[in-house]
């Protein structure tokens, strides 16, 4: 139930709230990789480095089989500005999972960013 609020809180561009919640159940249940993936976005639009490098590192140290890993991982060094290695950490989350549509999107983001609008539109 908490989870669908901090993703109603995500979709509205609430992102402190979202991040509230989503810490919480963080804390709760540290080896839960559901939703994971938009918690780091939340902290990436805020600017929450340390706390994103945080959870990177707790869910590389649980799960490095799990495409959510990857995209948490690629999420941080995005927000580090080291574009080359989030996009070799999304493309390792699509290796991971190729059906898990969400590391497509943050992949085909850093994409722009890089200015590889071609590879970018694949996304």
């Amino acid at each position: 139930m908490q989870s669908a609020i901090a993703l109603i809180h995500h979709e509205r561009r609430e992102y402190e709230e979202a991040v509230r919640i989503f810490t919480a159940i963080h804390k709760a249940e540290p080896f839960r990789l559901e939703h994971m993936e938009i918690y780091s976005t939340d902290l990436w639009h805020l600017q929450k480095d340390a706390l994103l490098s945080m959870l990177a590192q707790d869910l590389m140290q649980h799960d490095k089989t799990s495409a959510v890993t990857w995209c948490v991982a690629g999420n941080c060094f995005s927000a580090l500005k080291e574009h080359d290695t989030a996009i070799k950490f999304f493309n390792r989350a699509i290796q991971m999972d190729p059906e898990f549509p969400y590391s497509y999107t943050l992949l085909g983001h850093e994409l722009v960013v890089t200015e590889e609008l071609e590879k970018a539109l694949g996304c």
